[in-house]
């Protein structure tokens, strides 16, 4: 199979790679990193396939507004998360369709599409992921469809954007890693199935869901010194019952029952991979007492934390 990418309205192609059927990699998985530099813009790739899964992270800094045309020769599921900045883009020359993702935004698509037509006007940086149909069919017992589904932007919930974040920022290699990252993506398949089983309403505005997904980052960035519900409400610029509200609404958590979700598994991150001993990880994740993170690990995990850093 074979994607190409060029500019538009010239067609002129600046990427083009060709695949193994159904992504088959050589080895335990194939990994390609490429820079482009075009006339208007500084385009960075990296992309990682193997059986079945095509996943590119993509960065774009634009000097003025660039429009671009991705054609794929197959037709895949495709997972398009919008990190930052804004993607405007319509499928398979549907020009009255047109679609936008800005950051913190997802769009799920899936089947019949082999071309995507997309502008961006500012520094933006997205992940795609694609399946094929053969490992959908495979995976999940199930058929594409007769008809395209295209979902249109929703959120990215602490669901997902976690998943996300381990699919960046992995430091695993070889097998593991290829063990990993599918792993990542049977999480984000069960997500889309249970998804679309049963829709999700959400009754917010865009620009009040960017405020509470800032805070979102907030909060996870902040273990050691968490902001109170006041103070994030402020650092995010939104009134903390919309906050508090809103934060329910996208992540199924309150902010600080988030909180602690992130504080555990930072720890048990630390405890199991890192091998880090249990006052240290305390610290690390906002606990001034040792023991009283001892019995948040121990009632989050039916374990203690100190059987995990063991050789």
């Amino acid at each position: 199979m074979e994607f190409k990418l060029s500019t538009q309205p010239d067609g002129n192609i600046i990427y083009i790679n060709t695949y193994a059927d159904d992504f088959n990699s050589i080895g335990d998985i194939d990994e390609l990193g490429t820079e482009l530099r075009i006339e208007n813009a500084v385009l960075h790739f990296k992309e990682k396939w193997f059986n079945g899964i095509h996943i590119c992270i993509v960065e774009i800094d634009p000097s003025k507004a660039v429009d671009f045309l991705f054609e794929s020769s197959c037709q895949h599921i495709g997972f398009l998360f919008c990190l930052s900045g804004t993607i405007n883009y319509y499928c398979n020359h549907q020009h009255d369709n047109l679609l936008s993702l800005s950051r913190y935004e997802q769009n799920i698509n899936t089947g019949k599409i082999t071309a995507i037509r997309f502008s961006v006007t500012e520094k933006t940086k997205y992940v795609y992921i694609q399946l094929t149909e053969t490992y959908f069919h495979t995976t999940t017992g199930r058929e594409f469809g007769d008809k395209p589904f295209t979902r249109q932007q929703e959120p990215i919930s602490a669901e997902i954007s976690l998943i996300l974040q381990h699919l960046l920022s992995h430091k695993h290699q070889g097998r593991v890693k290829r063990l990993f990252l599918e792993a990542r993506i049977f999480e984000l398949i069960i997500i889309y199935i249970n998804q679309k089983q049963e829709k999700q309403t959400v009754s917010l505005k865009r620009e009040d869901i960017v405020k509470i997904m800032l805070a979102k980052q907030l909060v996870e960035q902040d273990l050691q010194k968490p902001n109170s519900l006041m103070e994030l409400s402020r650092k995010a610029g939104i009134n903390d019952y919309k906050l508090k509200k809103g934060f329910k609404e996208l992540t199924g958590h309150t902010v600080f029952g988030y909180l602690y979700k992130i504080r555990m598994e930072k720890a048990h991150y630390f405890l199991s991979k890192e091998k880090r001993a249990v006052n240290e990880v305390a610290f690390l994740v906002g606990y001034k007492n040792a023991q009283h993170f001892i019995a948040a690990f121990k009632k989050q995990y039916h374990i203690l934390p100190g059987s995990l850093n063991k050789n």
